[in-house]
């Protein structure tokens, strides 16, 4: 899956090729390369003004698109402490039925213990 960082090196190259073209500075980079870019359009018959609209909005929904595909802070400590609560469940059950009740009890109360904390962690440290 295409990333914004990999949006952004892209970007990142271009800058690099053009500041060593036309020798321009970091801080001048790109507005310099923005002018240039109205001169090309103007020179080709583009709209460089549509083609900035659709850039802003293209921008925007491949922003939006990587925010929803984060989990939001504290979820996947969730999923983890749910996941390992589901392995243990698996080993009390486990040792339930070899007859080691007091085993299958203490790491039933393990797995509640790192649920809880989770979830404090999740809430921002509330119990």
């Amino acid at each position: 899956m295409i990333t914004n960082l990999d949006r952004a090196n892209w970007a990142d190259k271009a800058i690099l090729a053009f500041r060593e073209q036309t020798g321009c500075d970091h801080e001048d980079s790109l507005g310099d390369i923005l002018g240039d870019l109205m001169h090309w359009a103007a020179v080709r018959s583009f709209d460089f003004d549509a083609a900035l609209d659709r850039a802003r909005h293209h921008y925007a929904e491949e922003c939006d698109e990587e925010k929803a595909d984060r989990l939001p802070e504290g979820v996947q400590d969730l999923i983890d402490a749910f996941e390992l609560q589901i392995e243990r469940a698996r080993a009390v059950i486990d040792s339930w039925e070899q007859g080691d009740l007091a085993g299958a009890v203490h790491g039933l109360e393990l797995s509640l213990d790192d649920s809880l904390a989770a979830i404090a962690k999740a809430k921002g440290g509330a119990a």
